[in-house]
């Protein structure tokens, strides 16, 4: 079929292979690189009477076929043509090329060497037929999209794809486009370890026609998708760097290993060039669609790209897995080492994040400043999915480099699953957002899978956060009192101080119920310090009533009072008020919080012990406990948290931990507290350990200060 496009040379003298073309307008021949290094010419075009000299006397009749304008089929011509070494045979694919109406433009040649079979020869002269015609037009994602779907059907092949390479991460490729069973879909990443496409990036070039799986055993897509034959080859810049990728894979051993490998070096010549002008039309694109910090999608690009996937989704009959990703404590990150380092973590995270979901067909994003987003393709069931949170909740037990500095964080996962729990953007973000935030309420560093009841809780939330900013000056805050009890006296030695919110329309509030959301708006330091005075005045009342000069209270410290630079002036001011010793408080801070900053937790903690103060590690053994780190802390007690306590006689584990626990804080003679005792047996066994202090309901629930007698 004769050409219909404007300038068929603009697209042909691109391919790697010899190609000439007859321009009918100023009736000179131009030749590509490939065919003027083959003839050791400099020339790129050359005249009517140069192409006598280049002919074979006996053959220059055959020059009057490619100055014909009434031909209209693509035919062969076989001629006598000078070369470095003398004459030799060729054999050109000649294709006529017309406009839209008709007007003759001229001939296009391809030089073909003999290792061809006619059959091959004509396959491979329809696609250069094609080529000039198909992708002519095209430009941009239409126009990788238009070219792993021809691809994949010229050769007919079950996969073709084009990648990018990562500029965060050399070893993770982000797809293009890619053309599989039928599917064309982008814009998610994939791990090269342990894939051919590994090897691609070292040699440029790797064909396997079979068995390609036994020389891969790792490589996951190859294995579920049962790939037979593999063809890549890197795609290079103007500077001879490896940027990309294209690779075509198959269920089947590749039955024509030369022509393929012809036909893929004319179309990866061609897609090398638009990838390079793709990249530099789509930078400032890119500043738009993503992130400038992470090189994540934004959230409108995620947006729209979501969009396109749950229609995909519904027109297939496929299933979507969501995760929102919240970044625990991130804004007191930012509040201790400033807006740099927290900049610093959220890129680590990024990567980490890019590293983990690398060989799951995703697509990732950062939706605000410390929320990530990333929606699962190709899932079967919500159990996957949820498979997939969990192994992020794990992934954070090591900690990230942040200048010369480790820095443990935990995260805060919400799932909603499509189509179950919605099968619109709006819903599933919506519904994942609301079991992220449930996880936050309680407790957080883990997952929950979106359920009708939690869209409820999110109303009732926004309620109590508008009601949060005037509770305070209306006074509805009131502090509980829970004693610690020695085991060998039964005799009171302190209370912890627990705030309870008095609240007109929901009832009495643990801090379960707020305290997250106190932490959000920034109301928790003026919380903090209200509890730290009341407390004090409340403990200092009971000396003097019940004659116990001895009596201590525990308050808790949050993590933004934690890192106040002003706390030892405010609790050195509360105790001042109340006419407290320094000796007879408490202050309970997590492990969480003094490994955000270890070397300044360690500060801080002596600046308060050196006064007097004694300070309490609380739920020890749910974070990251090791002697080596217990051992550099100022502290005089650690106190075993409640879920431990709770399940000592449940199985082994939990006793192992307990008794572990108990050995460590004795190795270092820390005081042992122990949370949640409720059972009689609790006391035995803690005390059989050497554990002889206690707090929990088996003596009293936490009281208000009116309740409170010793």
């Amino acid at each position: 079929m004769a050409q219909t496009i404007d300038h068929p040379w603009k697209t042909l003298k691109q391919l790697s292979i010899p190609m000439w073309f007859f321009d009918q307008r100023d009736q000179r021949v131009y030749l590509n690189d490939a065919l003027t290094e083959d003839l050791g010419m400099d020339n790129a075009s050359i005249s009517k009477s140069e192409i006598r000299d280049l002919i074979h006397k006996e053959d220059l009749s055959l020059m009057k076929l490619v100055t014909d304008p009434n031909r209209k089929q693509t035919f062969h011509l076989n001629y006598r043509l000078k070369s470095k070494n003398g004459y030799r045979w060729v054999k050109d694919v000649v294709t006529p090329f017309h406009t839209d109406d008709q007007t003759f433009l001229g001939y296009s040649g391809l030089s073909v060497s003999g290792s061809f079979c006619q059959d091959e020869l004509n396959q491979l002269k329809r696609s250069i037929t094609e080529i000039g015609e198909a992708f002519s037009t095209a430009n941009g994602q239409s126009f990788f999209n238009f070219f792993v779907e021809y691809l994949a059907g010229l050769l007919g092949v079950n996969t073709v794809l084009v990648g990018e390479l990562s500029t965060d991460d050399k070893g993770v490729v982000s797809t293009i486009s890619m053309y599989h069973d039928g599917v064309t879909s982008s814009g998610y990443h994939y791990s090269l370890e342990g894939t051919p496409c590994e090897d691609v990036l070292v040699e440029h070039e790797c064909f396997f026609q079979a068995d390609v799986q036994s020389l891969y055993p790792e490589d996951d897509f190859l294995r579920q998708h049962d790939i037979q034959s593999y063809l890549g080859k890197a795609l290079l810049n103007s500077q001879g760097d490896v940027v990309g990728i294209i690779v075509i894979m198959d269920s089947k051993p590749f039955s024509n290993g030369p022509l393929s490998r012809a036909i893929f070096q004319i179309l990866a010549d061609r897609i090398e060039n638009e990838l390079t002008k793709m990249k530099a039309e789509s930078k400032l694109q890119k500043l738009s669609q993503y992130d400038s910090l992470t090189g994540l999608a934004k959230r409108d690009y995620f947006s729209e790209l979501m969009k396109q996937e749950l229609k995909a989704a519904c027109d297939q009959d496929t299933k979507l897995g969501l995760l929102i990703i919240d970044l625990d404590n991130f804004k007191m990150i930012n509040d201790t080492w400033g807006h740099e380092k927290g900049d610093e973590l959220l890129r680590e995270f990024a990567v980490h994040l890019k590293r983990t979901f690398a060989r799951k067909r995703c697509i990732i994003s950062r939706i605000s400043s410390d929320e990530f987003v990333v929606l699962l393709k190709d899932v079967s069931t919500v159990d996957e999915v949820c498979s997939m949170a969990d192994h992020v909740i794990q992934s954070m037990g090591r900690p990230f480099m942040i200048g010369q500095k480790e820095y443990y964080t935990t995260v805060s996962i919400g799932v909603s699953f499509f189509p179950h729990d919605g099968t619109d953007e709006d819903a599933m973000l919506r519904y994942a957002n609301a079991a992220m935030q449930k996880v936050k309420r309680s407790g957080k560093n883990r997952y929950e899978l979106y359920d009708a009841q939690m869209s409820q809780e999110m109303r009732e939330e926004m309620m109590l956060k508008q009601a949060l900013h005037h509770a305070l000056d209306k006074r509805e805050f009131v502090l509980h009192y829970q004693p610690q009890i020695c085991g060998r006296t039964r005799r009171i030695i302190g209370y912890e101080a627990l705030i309870r919110w008095q609240q007109p329309e929901f009832g009495l509030l643990s801090p379960h119920f707020f305290i997250r959301l106190a932490e959000e708006s920034g109301m928790i330091t003026q919380l903090g310090e209200w509890v730290l005075n009341e407390a004090c005045r409340q403990l200092k009342v009971w000396q003097l009533r019940y004659k116990r000069p001895d009596l201590n209270i525990s308050v808790n410290l949050s993590a933004r009072q934690f890192v106040d630079e002003t706390l030892s002036e405010k609790i050195f001011g509360a105790l001042e008020a109340s006419n407290l010793s320094p000796e007879n408080l408490v202050v309970e801070i997590t492990e969480t919080m003094v490994l955000q900053d270890f070397d300044r937790s360690i500060e801080t903690l002596k600046q308060l012990r050196d006064k007097g103060v004694k300070v309490h590690l609380d739920d020890f053994g749910v974070g990251f406990s090791s002697l080596s780190y217990l051992s550099r802390l100022p502290v005089d007690a650690i106190k075993i948290d409640r879920s431990f306590i709770n399940k000592i006689d449940a199985g082994e584990n939990d006793v192992a931990i307990v008794s572990a626990i108990i050995a460590m804080a004795q190795s270092l003679r820390l005081q042992i507290i122990a949370e949640g005792v409720e059972r009689e047996a609790h006391i035995r066994y803690l005390s059989q350990k050497g554990c002889y202090d206690y707090q929990g309901y088996y003596f009293s629930k936490p009281q208000p200060a009116e309740c409170v007698s010793l």
